[in-house]
């Protein structure tokens, strides 16, 4: 869902089978070296007694009781709660501080003194640092499990509702799912470091190879690294984006200062050897360069085969990373609205069509609302090249529009699907039942704004009819759902 809003040195580890439970769950004792590695040497005296700092600190052994929402186990420590980055229910361990907060503490796993049944061996060489995939740990099919409670759980504490139905999960494959991505660069003492941000810290991990990514990007870590490594232009380059479509691979490089002639030539060679396409971007988001310095207005595209569409985007426009889940996300909903054809239906949210263009294959109106002109403009080239013509695509920040401009914009509406970031709806929700839509699909980033705001479509005379998780990000700890309020 929309993230608009959405991410090192291999371990010494063998990386086992995804799905691999431990054969017992007998005592062991296994370090992890998540942030640092400053065990203190325990065989010598100590000269003096000096104060430990309270970073990094050693806290004991803990069990672990039970799962926050975001995937950390949760144990008690000095009458406070203490949250264990890496830590499982069940779970004996030892811990070390991470920070210390007035009503709560973070922690993370030192040593794993006995393991749950339910850990199994990380996939990926760069787990024990990197913070991408915080559930790797985690057997798959109890991802799913905690992400489904997690959902329930809010929606019945914040929202005060239950749904009479929960959904099967949607799923994907649990490697190379990710169809793009965003890389930090930094250089210190010589070395060039391109990777994702360490767990617990603004440093970058070096990435090698990402198990979550797909296998052509992966295949330009290195060449990209290489390249970055023989810049003439010192740290001109930030950071960069890559982008994995049905036929080739882009990347955006971010620059802060003009590259120099043998870069861009040398980049040039990379991306004809490599297939990939290279833009520059420098200053406004949205402005790119190619590799002669040029402004160019580029587009790729991604296919919805089940609607015969091929929708166009702009390398910076928000997309799903995940296709596979896509794809059945959108089939999901608009079952879920239950479309006969002659409907009007309202995409809030719209982005550059992803559910607006579907919905408009199923009903005889669709209007999309999205915030950003850009993305609007792509809806509205993708509908024209499709020859869609029963679709409109409106600029309109739904955060600020009043419940007059919303009646005068759309009358009277059928179904509505929203698609809002993580922060929710909460500016629009209340504003939706004076449209008199008979269904309300809402597909949420976010389970505690799902709750908030499902609290208000049941006051308003709705009912929560069903629920279901959707496994966008598999090994991490975000969840994304998608929820069916019908009118009473």
């Amino acid at each position: 869902m929309s993230n608009r809003k959405g991410p090192n040195k291999p371990s010494s580890h063998k990386p086992g089978k995804l799905g691999q439970k431990p054969k017992s769950t007998k005592t062991v004792e296994k370090s992890f070296a998540f942030e640092t590695e400053n065990t203190p040497r325990l065989n010598q005296p100590r000269r003096e007694k000096k104060a430990q700092p309270m970073d990094d600190m050693r806290l004991g052994e803990f069990t672990i009781d039970r799962m926050s929402h975001d995937g950390r186990g949760i144990a008690q420590w000095n009458g406070k709660t203490l949250f264990v980055d890496g830590a499982l229910p069940g779970e004996r361990i030892s811990a070390r501080l991470v920070r210390d907060h007035a009503r709560y503490a973070e922690a993370r796993l030192d040593k794993l003194l006995e393991a749950a049944p339910e850990r199994v061996e990380p996939i990926c060489a760069h787990y024990a640092e990197c913070g991408g995939c915080q559930l790797q740990h985690f057997d798959t099919e109890q991802q799913i499990v905690f992400k489904q409670t997690s959902v329930l759980q809010q929606l019945e504490l914040w929202g005060g509702v239950k749904p009479k139905h929960v959904l099967p999960p949607i799923r994907s494959a649990t490697q190379g799912y990710r169809r793009c991505a965003r890389l930090g660069i930094d250089y210190t003492n010589g070395e060039v470091t391109l990777g994702f941000r360490k767990r617990n810290s603004n440093k970058l991990v070096q990435v090698n190879l990402c198990s979550v990514l797909a296998p052509a990007l992966n295949l330009l870590l290195a060449p990209l690294k290489g390249w970055l490594t023989e810049l003439r232009a010192a740290e001109a380059v930030t950071h960069l984006e890559l982008i994995q479509t049905e036929h080739q691979a882009a990347v955006v490089l971010r620059h802060v200062q003009p590259l120099d002639a043998i870069d861009l030539q040398n980049l040039n060679g990379l991306s004809s050897a490599f297939n990939f396409n290279a833009w520059l971007q420098g200053g406004e988001a949205h402005q790119l360069q190619d590799l002669n310095g040029q402004d160019v207005d580029p587009r790729l595209s991604y296919a919805m085969a089940d609607y015969d569409l091929q929708l166009d985007f702009h390398p910076q426009d928000f997309i799903q990373v995940n296709p596979d889940v896509n794809t059945q996300m959108v089939a999901q909903a608009l079952q879920l609205l239950a479309l006969k054809g002659d409907e009007r239906v309202l995409d809030l949210f719209c982005g550059i069509g992803n559910f607006t263009l579907p919905l408009a294959r199923r009903c005889s109106e669709a209007i999309g609302i999205e915030a950003v002109d850009s993305m609007v403009q792509r809806g509205r080239e993708n509908a024209s090249k499709l020859g869609i013509t029963n679709v409109q695509f409106m600029a309109a920040n739904l955060l600020t529009m009043t419940e007059h401009r919303l009646n005068q914009t759309c009358g009277k509406i059928d179904a509505v699907l929203l698609d809002p970031p993580r922060d929710g709806a909460k500016e629009i929700i209340d504003k939706l039942p004076q449209l008199s839509p008979k269904r309300i699909v809402y597909v949420s980033c976010n389970p505690a704004t799902l709750a908030r705001d499902a609290k208000v479509l049941v006051a308003a005379g709705y009912q929560l009819d069903s629920v279901g998780v959707l496994d966008m990000f598999p090994h991490t700890a975000h969840v994304e759902s998608m929820a069916l309020f019908i009118k009473r």
